[in-house]
């Protein structure tokens, strides 16, 4: 065909179709599994794959094989580590990689597997020169006999940890919906059959922005569980591996779940697995339930988009745009991944909070140590996860061995700088245990400085001393013996050709040669007059050669070179063998500098934010007390030229647990709710928050249903899915919650929205009686707080002239008293006419001319001469019915009318009378 990339791949017209054949036959694919194809030197990828990989590389399509042909990209290594590492970390997709049948031109079988909680198969080609800025994990679930037992198993294949747990829900699946938020796990393996309680599952699933795999159901089958428990759990050396002790493994249904995710990650499969995960169990009510819509509502979290497929996809979002990204200063890898992890587990648990307030309030007094800690003591350290894997399972080298010599090396200083905070918090969480930890790691520190050759650490060289063993000494002093030979070769063929040693001539090395020459293209003509060299090629660096010495002094060096490497892979097998028994010390070292690193960040967060923030005073459950004076939101306040306007929130059990706020668009409503909700969760995961004043009880959850969005690819509209999200705040609630909600109910007709608003906000004020902050358009809603005790009014305002709307962002108490919609259109430039009829529509809709006597009047006056109207009203239509059950006759009904509407007349009430012309006319 004359296409040099077929020519490069070796495949006649006849290998051509025979591959066609294969790839035609291969089982269906979703779309969000890449299929590349490994063959030695290139890599392949084809159909809809091609194009993703003419995309991502900007290589042109080509095509093979007779009609209809099948298109293909070729790629090299390079580049499909970097799609690898597109697809899995970034676009959430699956890749499968398949390599050539031995003995099979043209077959191929699948060789390695990976999606986005599942990266064990691909981890050196995404972790090698990167580090892991999140967990990995894969969830097994599948429900009980009953319909509403949920069993899940979660195993993360970063932290290494397994977790179990069974717990009943509700039929909206509430509980479940909180645990997935908790664990976010990357993955979902469910039974592929189930009944419609499983679609439901399904469908929360999807809606959290987790892939949905589906196994067979008899892969559910923990019969086999406790032999492979035996090889992965962690077992202290001499202790009998015996899985029966952990009393998880009583949860039967958990089990099936855990076999599932065995059998999917293939954790059996590799001995680099075993001896290597911890199991615990899933509590639940340990942590404050904080589901997917409320960490993404409050912009907790950045927000996801999604494919095709419904898989998330993660763009480049400002980092100042969600919570996360302005508390995250962490200068470590670990350190991110747990400030993650607690931001969607805050605790529950009042001294611990405290504990973690206690080391933040002392870093922000110390700034030098906190700078220390930031800036030099914690960038020195590596990802000490990674490297701890890389232990257990024998698949470290020397530098791996060297890069944690020297982070336990910075250990004493950090130490040492963390004693001179003389707070017990610090003692008790940092200084007691790494001081134990580094008299652990003595005997390691002491091998690797009798084996290692750290004189040749800066010449980025790893190797065993050749001193420790007497074979690899002499064979050592024969290799510098013969590079001292080969000095010497360089020194005469410099003088010979009339160069500079060591600029104009060069002695090099390379695999494929071993010792040559090489002088640059310029001095090429001095070479090809002394016949005694040979030039070996000419490539863009210069010329290479050698000479009949050089050779056979090469062939020497080699032979000693290649015993002196065996000798050493020997004694470097024995000392990572030995390593590998510290790897439990390193995974504990690990969790206690990212615990550092978070409350480090979240000090700086406090410091260096426009206002500073103030460290909040927790309170017990019981006590039911929320007051944040002047709060402001965390993102908000750090964008460039905006001076934020603070306000204050009062919730007290005995006396308002409810607020509605009213007001005009881009006044500031949905910000002050937000900020609350902010500040709530800031506090329960151990932050300083941005208040002038923090008084705040602990809650078991933060619920909310904020903003308008739909989910075509569920097949949900904006309000199902308001619905939906709004039904499972109010099955979750308890009187022990906090609860935000902006705008419901704006997706359906206003009747049916206003009258859905008012039962939610009635329900939640007198039923569930929970701190609740409620922002509405629907101004009727307001009057729940005239028959309600605990439910308080508050609005936001707005200065308004011809063609603009000035916000105050105020928060003030009492309903606002109209609507700026309107006014709203008019700025936008609406044609006159639709304005008109806008205004024309609102007068009647509003009786307007009823209200037109009393807009200008002050809320208190207003509000209390609409009330003594609605009183009148109803006395007189109690009257009208009163005359009716008495059987009075048509024209003495008519006299009846009369006599009301006189009475009527005779009020002083200005707003009785409007209305009465608004009627008669």
């Amino acid at each position: 065909m004359g296409d040099q990339e077929l020519q490069a791949l070796n495949m006649d017209i006849n290998q051509q179709q025979s591959f066609v054949r294969y790839f035609r036959n291969l089982p269906q694919k979703a779309a969000s599994t890449v299929r590349l194809f490994n063959r030695t030197d290139f890599y392949t990828l084809h159909e809809e794959d091609a194009k993703l990989g003419a995309d991502f590389t900007s290589k042109i399509i080509k095509y093979m094989g007779e009609t209809p042909k099948l298109s293909y990209v070729c790629i090299n290594k390079n580049q499909m580590e970097a799609l690898v590492r597109e697809l899995l970390l970034i676009r959430q997709y699956r890749v499968e990689i398949y390599v050539k049948t031995p003995g099979k031109n043209n077959d191929f079988q699948l060789e390695y597997n990976g999606s986005p909680g599942n990266l064990t198969q691909f981890e050196q080609i995404l972790f090698e020169n990167n580090t892991i800025d999140s967990s990995n994990s894969v969830m097994g679930l599948k429900i009980g006999k009953n319909n509403r037992t949920i069993a899940v198993s979660n195993v993360n294949t970063t932290d290494l940890t397994i977790e179990v747990s069974e717990f009943i829900d509700n039929e909206c699946f509430t509980e479940l919906e909180g645990l997935l938020a908790q664990v976010s796990p990357r993955e979902c393996i469910i039974p592929s059959s189930g009944g419609p309680e499983l679609n439901n599952i399904k469908a929360i699933l999807e809606k959290n922005g987790i892939l949905v795999a589906q196994l067979k159901k008899s892969d559910f089958d923990s019969s086999d569980i406790t032999q492979d428990l035996n090889r992965l759990l962690f077992f202290q050396v001499g202790k009998e591996k015996k899985a029966e002790i952990f009393p998880e493994t009583n949860l039967k249904d958990a089990m099936d779940c855990l076999q599932a995710v065995i059998k999917f990650l293939n954790l059996t499969g590799s001995q680099s697995n075993f001896n290597q995960y911890k199991i615990g169990t899933i509590d639940i009510k340990r942590y404050v339930r904080v589901d997917n819509a409320a960490l993404y509502a409050l912009n907790i979290l950045p927000k996801p988009s999604f494919n095709e497929e419904g898989a998330p996809v993660f763009t480049n979002i400002p980092k100042n745009h969600n919570l996360i990204g302005i508390l995250n200063h962490c200068v470590t890898p670990q350190g991110r991944r747990l400030l993650e992890q607690w931001i969607k587990q805050p605790l529950k648990d009042l001294n611990l909070i405290n504990e973690r307030l206690d080391v933040v309030e002392c870093l922000i007094k110390d700034s030098e140590i906190r700078r220390i800690i930031s800036k030099d003591a914690l960038t020195k350290m590596p990802d000490l996860m990674l490297l701890s894997k890389k232990l257990w399972s024998k698949k470290a080298k020397l530098q791996d061995c060297y890069r944690l010599y020297q982070a336990i090396n910075y250990l004493p200083g950090l130490l040492y700088t963390l004693r001179k905070l003389e707070n017990r918090s610090i003692k008790d969480v940092f200084i007691n245990p790494l001081g134990e930890f580094i008299t652990d790691m003595e005997k390691y520190q002491s091998m690797i400085e009798t084996m290692l050759d750290l004189n040749l650490v800066d010449r980025h060289e790893f190797l065993i001393k050749s001193n420790v063993n007497p074979e690899i000494n002499e064979l050592a002093k024969s290799k510098n013996a013969i590079e001292e030979k080969m000095q010497k070769l360089l020194k005469k063929a410099a003088n010979d050709l009339g160069l500079e040693e060591g600029k104009s001539i060069k002695l090099e090395n390379n695999p494929q040669h071993g010792y040559f020459f090489r002088i640059t293209k310029k001095e090429e003509q001095a070479l090809r007059q002394a016949k005694s060299y040979k030039i070996i090629d000419a490539v863009a660096g210069g010329v290479r050669f050698n000479t009949e010495k050089l050779i056979i002094l090469n062939e020497e060096y080699s032979s000693l070179n290649e015993k002196y490497e065996e000798l050493q892979k020997e004694l470097v097998d024995e000392m990572i063998k030995v390593a590998a028994g510290y790897a439990d010390t390193v995974k504990s070292i690990n969790v206690i500098l990212a615990t550092l690193d978070v409350l480090t960040s979240f000090a700086i967060a406090a410091t260096s934010a426009k206002v500073p923030y103030v460290r909040p005073v927790m309170k017990p459950i019981n006590q039911q007390v929320l007051k944040l004076t002047k709060v402001r939101h965390p993102c908000l306040e750090q964008q460039d030229q905006l001076e934020f306007i603070p306000n204050d929130v009062n919730f007290d059990q005995l006396d308002k647990t409810f607020y509605i706020i009213t007001g005009p668009n881009m006044c500031g409503k949905s910000t002050y709710i937000r900020s609350v909700g902010v500040c709530v969760l800031m506090a329960h995961i151990g932050c300083w928050v941005p208040c002038d004043y923090a008084e705040i009880s602990l809650v078991d959850g933060i619920l909310a249903r904020v903003g308008a969005s739909d989910s075509q690819v569920k097949g949900l509209s904006t309000f199902m899915l308001e619905m939906i999200e709004t039904a499972t705040t109010i099955k979750s609630a308890t009187k022990n919650s906090l609860i935000i909600i902006d705008e419901l109910g704006r997706g359906t007709s206003t009747y049916d929205g206003c009258g859905i608003a008012w039962a939610i906000a009635e329900y939640l004020a007198t039923e569930v009686k929970c701190f609740s902050l409620f922002a509405t358009h629907f101004h009727k809603i307001t009057k729940l707080a005239d028959t309600c005790s605990s439910v308080g009014n508050l609005h936001v305002t707005a200065v308004t002239t011809h063609n603009a709307i000035t916000p105050l962002y105020q928060v003030k108490e009492g309903e606002c008293d109209k609507s700026y919609g309107i006014h709203c259109a008019k700025i936008a430039d609406f044609p006159h006419d639709v304005l008109k009829w806008a205004t024309e529509n609102l007068s009647e809709l509003e009786h307007h001319e009823g209200m037109a006597l009393i807009k200008d009047y002050e809320i208190p006056l207003k509000k209390k001469i609409i009330e003594e109207g609605d009183k009148t009203v109803k006395l007189a239509l109690k009257a009208l019915k009163q005359g009716i059950d008495e059987g009075k006759k048509e024209e003495n009904l008519e006299q009846l009318v009369g006599k009301v509407r006189n009475e009527m007349e005779i009020s002083d009430n200005k707003f009785i009378k409007g209305l009465l012309s608004h009627q008669s006319n």
